[in-house]
């Protein structure tokens, strides 16, 4: 008898499988089945239903072996192998493994669902079943949406997907009653393809909706979501928000990058590594959505995880990119999976013993409160807030506040706050699509004395006098790109605050 040893669960973001297990109920199917050369398909009584995907590699079908097994199949069985299987949301399967002359295949069918197929005859290998594959923390479950029935997609959606990657798109917006639009070097341009409806897009998108996705769209008119699409190689994810208009819903798709970029691929400076020196304090990542700060902080953890040996937690909403621990411990958590949401898991954090603390976003008031706790209590705390300047983006953090909290969080911003970067995205004349402009404000007495003086409006005072402390205004970087010949003239002139003090840096006064 061979059996199927159980492992220790891997991140269920990260996981093609489960992926493909989701489309079993929503679909109402009685078996998935995965084999190198062939495209992925559902079976359903007699018929056959592809999936719109293209067909598995070899090299693809041992990556989910890997995620099934915990030993690889042994090359010498007789007939299949037989195991089970459960997935993160707690489904449980039926697996069957034979081995092809193109490599495997694999039979998933849910515990209990439908009749022995040909596979099951008696004589294989039956395995014990494999340990529950528990999340280390409670996720969202996975259950088609009660409010739209399913209509199989086109295949439409995958397409337009397919093409927006050949693109290179930063994002891709599917909107009901509108052809689909790509977002390639910060502009947008047309697919080519025809309106999409909203059956279309829900279609594509309900694998990936959980019950509470489901109703936070009803309450609130939108939902953020992760979505996994298999390709011939591997899973190309995506971090989703998905909101009603007008003519039905609309999503917009944000596609995640497998690996992990460094600061030279983002172009930016290696001296940006100074922002995770501090032992504790506030950093702030500030700038519109689509800016490119999320990034740069991943690029900074993952600095921090190849130099340094400290523990750093994460809270994402989503997950986007996922990090393989090197001489950091690093814990990722999710808003809505790991943890109910910002404000509490940083409560939490002050209890798991971190050096460093990446938050995602400071949405509110209880998140920006647990945030300057944090950063008062010993841990480095590195987060992200929409605003244009640090000027904004320090009287947004005290304006969220009661005026009679005001002073206080005043004096309290003043001692923790280490550093605010504003960051922005510009097309490019050289061969990257676009490159980041920047400025960067580091928080010396003098800027303290103005937070707490309510004299914030002087920044731009302390960032032109500060080159010696490592400030930069936003000028100077511009000036920079266009000196290298990453960024004309032109494009900078329009972006700068003060076009008469960048022309003068580009002559290099």
């Amino acid at each position: 008898m061979i059996g199927w040893l159980a492992r220790e669960a891997r991140d269920p973001s990260m996981a093609i499988v489960d992926s493909l297990l989701k489309l079993v109920a929503v679909r109402g199917a009685d078996a998935l089945v995965v084999a190198s050369g062939e495209v992925p398909c559902l079976t359903k009584g007699d018929a056959d239903l592809p999936l719109s995907m293209p067909a598995l590699g070899a090299e693809m079908i041992d990556t989910i072996l890997g995620e099934v097994l915990a030993e690889p199949p042994p090359g010498s069985a007789a007939g299949p192998i037989r195991g089970s299987y459960r997935s993160p949301d707690g489904a449980a399967f039926d697996v069957v493994l034979r081995a092809t002359e193109a490599g495997h295949r694999l039979t998933f069918r849910p515990d209990g669902h439908g009749q022995p197929g040909a596979e099951d005859r008696p004589g294989s290998h039956v395995a014990p079943p494999r340990g529950d594959r528990q999340s280390p923390a409670p996720v969202r479950p996975a259950s088609p949406p009660t409010t739209t029935p399913y209509r199989a997609p086109t295949g439409d959606i995958a397409d337009l997907l397919t093409r927006a990657e050949s693109l290179d798109a930063s994002d891709v917006l599917l909107s009901a009653g509108a052809p689909a639009r790509a977002r390639v070097a910060g502009e947008l341009q047309s697919l080519e393809q025809g309106p999409l409806s909203t059956e279309n897009i829900l279609a594509f998108l309900e694998p990936w909706m959980s019950k509470t996705d489901q109703q936070v769209l009803d309450r609130d008119g939108s939902c953020d979501l992760t979505v996994q699409r298999p390709t011939s190689a591997t899973v190309r994810r995506y971090r989703v928000n998905l909101f009603k208009q007008e003519r039905g819903v609309a999503a917009a798709l944000r596609p995640i990058k497998s690996q992990i970029p460094t600061l030279d691929e983002l172009n930016l400076p290696a001296d940006f590594t100074e922002l995770t020196r501090h032992r504790s304090g506030l950093v702030l990542m500030v700038g519109t959505a689509g800016s490119g700060k999320s990034t740069t902080l991943v690029a900074l953890i993952e600095h921090l995880n190849r130099t340094t040996a400290k523990h750093i937690i994460t809270l994402e909403d989503p997950i986007e990119y996922s990090y393989t621990p090197q001489r950091c411990l690093i814990h990722q958590r999710e808003v809505g999976a790991h943890v109910a949401d910002f404000s509490t898991g940083l409560r939490a954090a002050l209890r798991e013993s971190p050096d460093v603390i990446l938050l995602g976003e400071m949405r509110d008031r209880e998140t920006i409160a647990a945030t300057l706790t944090a950063a008062e209590t010993g841990h480095l705390v590195l987060s992200t807030l929409h605003s244009g300047s640090a000027a904004m983006a320090i009287d947004r953090v005290i304006d969220v506040f009661p005026q009679h909290q005001q002073q206080q969080v005043r004096y309290q911003l003043a001692d923790v706050l280490r550093a605010v970067v504003t960051q922005i995205l510009l097309p490019s004349s050289g061969p990257t699509a676009r490159v980041p402009a920047y400025e960067r404000l580091v928080v010396t007495p003098a800027v303290s004395t103005k937070i707490r003086d309510q004299r914030c409006h002087q920044m731009e005072t302390e960032l032109q006098k500060g080159a010696a402390e490592g400030m930069v205004t936003l000028e100077r970087s511009l000036a920079r790109l266009v000196q290298r010949g990453a960024l004309s003239l032109e494009v900078a002139t329009a972006a700068a605050p003060d076009p008469r003090l960048l022309a003068q840096m580009v002559r290099g006064r």
